[in-house]
């Protein structure tokens, strides 16, 4: 794919991302070709092969590296394993060993975590290092990127059909899953997403969605070089440099969480910036408060806005709202699914239920992963009949519209990111002065969800929110840790002894956050 639009476009802008040392690369399509054929050669000379997992804990502050590593993984036949920088040792050291990672591409301002932790994984053989300064526990991007040719003969014929990224997300378990995509799948995506967004080889695509993201590698980047467009990473999202990035870029398609769009609203800096190349702009994965929405059309009377809704087990693809029906069907996800995939909405004995009846939606369509990594039990409950079933129950209004409802899944979304509730209370668990404890979303005006944990703690013990947090903070990723700790005496149950969750996520209701 890549090969065709460098045939196509060769001088046009591919990418425009920061690079870990410290600058800004501008891409065009035939350097993005090259550049990524010659990483590979090198890549292929320090020993990788198909099938080798390529793990990348790389943020977008070394977005450019980010983009280079993965679509030469992609052409050697190994694997991508994107991984969250956010969390911490423990975190990583799981995901590498659970998938068997061989190379690690790390940014060099995370080498003292790796450090703590190589010595356990076993089997990584390189550690490529991003940015500035020698190399200090392995080899050199850099290096490795010189050893490689332009036209490598070490390039692997792949089909659709060999996996290509996995994509760890949370579950129920509490424990990330390994989400896997066939490189099949991974362009259906591109299609499905790019459809959806009715992109144009002439557009400026901008996000600020981390590449260690489904969203990052797969909804932008694969969207955009499908259908030959420009992408614009944001190395971060801070409303002033992503509204300047907007100006001098000429963006004209936006994609982010609703927090973003609070954010911007909130700062009172757009009439300060030239945002008159901006067409669309795209919420998706959380959800999109509806005040916000009537708020983004007072402040953008002339851009349109669009709704996506997915799931990373399904590209992530899903469905789409178009923006004609924004403000008539405020709050719906969408109609129909994007293109090449289908939607179903069904009950729990997978007959499909009729409008105004909550049910599961599920999907199917080249999209969709081929499972769960090592998890044959979940991936057939998730693939149960030829359809995903995603968790999330939604209702159909009389002219077809789908709304979302809850989820199945106990899962948090906080400002797009997904959070397990139980890997919270495994690490509360640990806590010598917590009894039980039980965690929940909340409300938040910014975020869409915050994380509440409910803790009865051991009789005579005593410890105030503050030791919580702490304690936490030194077991899970900052955005996992909670903010908010109520102490109760006992967690409300039913009779065969569940936790009632329900009844808390009542009682968090009336603990709205606003910061």
């Amino acid at each position: 794919m890549l090969k065709a639009r460098s045939d196509a476009y060769p001088n046009k802008l591919a990418v425009v991302a920061q690079s870990g040392r410290d600058f800004q690369m501008r891409l065009t399509y035939r350097q993005l070709d090259w550049l990524t054929g010659k990483l590979a050669g090198g890549l292929y000379k320090i020993g990788l092969r198909k099938s080798d997992r390529v793990a990348l804990f790389l943020s977008n502050f070394a977005g450019a590296e980010c983009v280079l590593t993965f679509l030469s993984t992609h052409k050697l036949g190994a694997v991508n394993v994107p991984v969250n920088t956010r969390y911490v040792g423990r975190e990583l050291e799981y995901i590498l060993n659970h998938c068997g990672a061989r190379y690690l591409v790390v940014e060099k301002k995370f080498l003292p975590m790796v450090n703590e932790i190589k010595n356990n994984i076993t089997s990584l053989d390189q550690i490529i290092e991003v940015g500035k300064g020698e190399a200090q526990i392995g080899i050199d991007f850099e290096k490795v990127l010189a050893f490689g040719t332009a036209a490598g003969k070490e390039l692997s014929e792949v089909s659709e059909d060999d996996d290509a990224d996995w994509l760890y997300t949370s579950g129920t378990t509490g424990l990330p899953k390994g989400v896997m995509h066939t490189h099949g799948s991974t362009v259906a995506t591109g299609i499905a997403v790019g459809g959806a967004l009715g992109l144009r080889p002439t557009d400026v695509y901008q996000s600020a969605f981390p590449f260690f993201t489904s969203s990052g590698c797969h909804f932008n980047l694969m969207s955009v070089l499908y259908f030959g467009a420009t992408l614009v990473i944001d190395p971060e999202f801070q409303v002033k440099d992503t509204l300047a990035a907007m100006e001098e870029e000429r963006a004209t398609v936006y994609v982010g969480v609703p927090s973003v769009y609070t954010y911007i609203l909130d700062s009172g800096l757009t009439p300060r910036f030239d945002l008159s190349s901006i067409r669309l702009m795209d919420y998706g994965g959380a959800p999109m408060p509806k005040e916000i929405i009537k708020k983004l059309y007072e402040h953008f009377p002339g851009i349109e806005l669009r709704q996506t809704y997915g799931l990373t087990e399904a590209g992530p693809t899903g469905t789409y709202l178009p923006g004609e029906f924004a403000l008539s069907k405020l709050g719906s996800v969408g109609k129909e699914g994007m293109p090449l995939v289908e939607v179903r909405i069904v009950d729990d004995s997978g007959q499909d239920v009729k409008a105004g009846q909550i049910g599961e939606i599920c999907y199917r369509g080249p999209a969709i992963m081929k499972g769960y990594f090592k998890d044959s039990e979940a991936t057939k409950k998730a693939l149960l009949g030829g359809w995903l079933h995603s968790g999330d129950l939604v209702v159909r209004d009389e002219d077809g519209f789908i709304y979302h409802v809850d989820r199945k899944k106990d899962i948090i979304i906080r400002g797009g990111f997904n959070i397990a509730s139980m890997e919270i209370e495994n690490a509360l668990y640990e806590h010598p002065a917590v009894l039980e404890a039980a965690v929940v979303a909340k409300p938040h005006e910014k975020l869409g969800e915050d994380i509440l944990a409910y803790v009865v703690l051991k009789k005579g013990m005593s410890v105030s929110v503050q030791d919580i947090t702490e304690f936490c903070r030194s077991r899970l990723a900052d955005f996992k840790v909670p903010r908010n700790v109520e102490f109760i005496d006992a967690l409300p149950r039913n009779p065969m002894g569940k936790i009632l969750k329900t009844d808390l996520r009542q009682r968090a209701l009336g603990k709205r956050s606003k910061q």
